[in-house]
């Protein structure tokens, strides 16, 4: 799982019931519909795999739960956790052209609005954009400045811009706000590496393995380090060398 699903995931992780599917001209409020089927898309993230069925949809193919909120969205154009799942579901099928497009819609009017400028700002990097990402990021910063991902984001923009030291403070901020230990220990270590401290960076990937040990790229840096004696010692201690 690369860092862009990390944010994908962390974006839609709502919670809420199924529902039966129902005709869109039927619905008066779409959120439990929409719930359902940010669930759906979940769980296709999470496995990779998006010809699953969406057993309660009318729409047969792979793009059931896309078609399904796309069907939604005619009749609730404004309902922002509807734009945001539209964005997320295509931004998981590589189509960032439409993401970007409901992406833009909620960002208008510089609202705070931190999970949509988070999942832009990935779009950018991913394009090598980091001007625009960061551009993107801060007047959030400073309309959610508790929003942890904001701060997280952030570090991600000036790890690419080889600014590391810019990247710990927002890490630390990230970290004061709550963002997950193994993320930042994770985060902590590609600003080490950066930083040429191979021997502190395996310190951090290490510490992000055993907080989630189903998360395997710190592993892999470390195993990529092992030249670095602390990396090889750490490398054996988890078993991979």
């Amino acid at each position: 799982m690369n860092k862009l699903q990390l944010v994908v995931l962390l974006v839609l992780a709502m919670t809420g019931c199924a529902s039966q599917q129902t005709f869109v001209g039927e619905i008066g409020d779409p959120e439990q519909e929409v719930t359902r089927l940010i669930e759906h898309e979940l769980v296709n993230i999470q496995s990779g795999e998006y010809c699953r069925p969406d057993p309660q949809s009318l729409f047969n193919g792979c793009d059931g739960a896309l078609r399904r909120l796309t069907q939604l969205f005619t009749k609730f154009p404004d309902y922002e956790r509807l734009q945001l799942a539209l964005a997320v579901a295509y931004q998981a099928r590589n189509k960032n052209r439409e993401a970007q497009y409901y992406l833009d819609v909620l960002l208008a009017n510089n609202r705070p609005r931190p999970e949509a400028a988070i999942l832009a700002a990935r779009l950018a990097m991913e394009e090598g954009n980091t001007r625009r990402a960061q551009a993107l990021l801060e007047p959030q910063m400073r309309l959610s400045p508790m929003h942890p991902g904001i701060h997280e984001t952030l570090a991600a923009v000036f790890y690419l811009n080889h600014e590391p030291q810019k990247g710990f403070s927002a890490l630390a901020a990230a970290e004061q706000l709550g963002a997950p230990e193994w993320r930042i220990a994770y985060h902590r270590g590609l600003l080490y590496e950066l930083s040429d401290n191979e021997s502190a960076a395996c310190e951090q990937y290490a510490k992000s393995y055993t907080h989630r040990d189903s998360f395997r790229l710190p592993e892999g840096r470390i195993l990529g380090l092992t030249h670095n004696p602390v990396c090889l010692e750490l490398a054996k201690f988890l078993g991979g060398a």
